[in-house]
């Protein structure tokens, strides 16, 4: 799963002076798209596969100028990605130029031999914004600055161990104050990619009184990650259980949770 960033640009007039470039980041959205794109969306390294390559594809009628990074990719306590630097990959280029209707290759690659433990790591991809020169209005004499826009993809990188196991488990089905939460536990050595979590309220009869999706995400080899739910006071109160499906792309884990009016918001 590739994630993008979009820098966005907006154009203001400014008296008297010259407004250096800013830079905000945004989410990218189908209704601001990038004019260029990496291929493939992952890549598997492993003790045989050593090194691999993605294509930089510009889409655009621009150069693009890019700089390129690898960090290594963890996550904390609370499920969060983070990032730092590592000395276990080699790529080529670091600074690239893509010409419109082109495409060029980053090449990547493992130092360390495959161990026990899957390693990840995402390529950092960015674009380098081209600042947009000041223009002066005739009448008012006012100059006018802008932002400028910009794009940043994180394409993840595994590196698979000797061994692969990808199992996973509900480590946690609760309930306080109507937030219906469940931890996903990865116990295997190897990423799982949940695709959703689905809690289920039943009444005593089974009827279902609520179904919600909750978007998964990637928990790396021996970590956790908590999903929650808002539960009604209305529908709370009929409700005798809470079940919970978890599916991965190769696996499914469910559990149950029988519910207490307690647990209920009050």
């Amino acid at each position: 799963m590739i994630y993008a960033r979009r820098i966005s640009t907006v154009s203001r007039p400014v008296r008297y002076a010259v407004i250096p470039v800013l830079i905000a980041v945004f989410s990218a959205s189908p209704a601001f798209p990038s004019n260029f794109s990496i291929t493939p969306t992952t890549l598997e390294l492993s003790g045989s596969v050593r090194s691999g390559a993605f294509s930089v594809i510009n889409s655009g009628p621009d150069k693009l100028n890019c700089q390129i990074d690898v960090k290594e990719w963890s996550q904390d306590a609370d499920g969060k990605d983070v990032y730092t630097d590592t000395k276990d990959m080699v790529f080529f280029p670091k600074i690239m130029t893509v010409e419109p209707n082109e495409q060029r290759a980053i090449r990547v690659g493992i130092k360390a031999p495959a161990g026990l433990k899957e390693k990840t790591y995402r390529l950092f991809v960015e674009e380098i914004p081209s600042q947009q020169k000041p223009t002066v209005e005739k009448k008012t004499g006012k100059i006018s600055a802008g932002l400028t826009i910009a794009f940043r993809y994180a394409t993840p990188i595994f590196v698979k161990p000797v061994k692969q196991q990808e199992t996973a488990e509900l480590e946690k089905v609760d309930m306080v104050k109507g937030v219906a939460t469940s931890v996903v536990r990865n116990t295997g050595n190897v990423h799982v990619k949940l695709l959703s979590v689905t809690f289920t309220g039943k009444a005593i009869d089974g009827t279902v009184l609520f179904s919600q999706d909750v978007a998964g995400w990637y928990i790396l080899q021996g970590l956790s990650r908590k999903y929650e739910t808002t539960v009604t006071k209305q529908v709370c109160k009929d409700l005798a259980t809470i079940e919970v499906r978890a599916q991965a792309e190769n696996l499914a884990i469910n559990g149950t949770l029988n519910v207490q009016r307690n647990m209920c918001a009050q």
